[in-house]
């Protein structure tokens, strides 16, 4: 008999209606390698999450990536379902919270033996379109009006068996800059105060974060792709425009595969947040920004 061992996956849920949408993802962790067998599970989890939205709005697809073996290697292969879940509620009156307007969910993590380090960790997911009637003005979230109350116990069921949860961002290293100069291509090279080596390995590249160059203001501080040159310098992938002298700062470089943490619970805040809203998902973007920063 075959085992196959775990898969972890990335599902993305788009979202459109009333001329905007967004995208909710999360992971999931299955004993599949191909996505198309995970589609069952996740097209029910849409269908409960839909019955929690106003009816303007609509799951539209699901976007089914590997995103690494149960050993932390890599994984590729991507599966997208489209489909549209609407809330099968015959209250057509049940319209949407005004944009922005988001449920607030935390999740907390199941205990892993492999991953012991995250155990106490949260997270917090937005459901975004909830149903006007379950809001006041003061963000208030009234869990008894609208069928709130029982969609989201359905929705949060589902999640939970089928082992959905989310990825963590696990940190490597973390080193002080000493300095910081700007190549002839346009590049950037830092030197950091401690050794990059063996932690990092010579020529690879990582996906790192800056901050507190300048006292916070600067266009180096935020995301960045580094090289590691040597067991002192690293150069940045991207060109960065830098008009003034660049000092002081840190550099945390995280873990290439970040690990899966499974949802333990799902609890739903008694008060709604912000949530940002762009084009419906699937649309055709507009021009693409220019990467240099500064």
């Amino acid at each position: 008999m075959l085992l196959v061992l775990p898969m972890i996956f990335r599902v993305t849920f788009g979202f459109a209606g009333a001329g905007v949408g967004w995208s909710e993802t999360h992971a999931m962790i299955a004993a599949a390698t191909d996505p198309g067998l995970l589609v069952p599970t996740v097209s029910d989890i849409a269908s409960k999450r839909a019955q929690m939205l106003g009816t303007e709005f609509s799951v539209v697809a699901i976007r089914i990536a590997r995103y690494a073996d149960n050993a932390g290697a890599r994984a590729r292969g991507v599966k997208l379902v489209k489909q549209t879940w609407v809330n099968t509620s015959t209250q057509l009156n049940l319209n949407a919270e005004p944009a922005q307007v988001a449920l607030m969910v935390r999740g907390d993590s199941l205990a892993s033996p492999l991953n012991p380090q995250f155990d106490a960790n949260e997270n917090q997911t937005f459901l975004g379109g909830p149903i006007d009637i379950c809001v006041d003005n003061a963000g208030k979230v009234f869990q008894n009006k609208g069928g709130l109350g029982a969609a989201f116990a359905s929705w949060r069921s589902a999640m939970l068996t089928a082992g959905m949860g989310w990825l963590a961002s696990q940190t490597i290293l973390d080193v002080p800059i000493t300095t910081i100069t700007q190549n002839t291509n346009g590049t950037v090279q830092f030197a950091s105060a401690n050794a990059l080596l063996p932690t990092l390995t010579q020529g690879q590249t990582y996906k790192a974060r800056i901050r507190r160059v300048n006292g916070g203001n600067s266009p180096l501080n935020g995301e960045i792709l580094l090289t590691c040159d040597d067991n002192e310098f690293l150069t940045s992938y991207e060109i960065i425009g830098i008009a003034l002298t660049q000092t002081g700062g840190r550099i945390r470089f995280y873990k290439q595969v970040a690990p899966f943490v499974q949802y333990g619970d799902l609890i739903l805040s008694d008060f709604a947040g912000n949530h940002k809203r762009g084009r419906p998902f699937g649309s055709k973007p507009g021009r693409a920004r220019k990467r240099v920063r500064g």
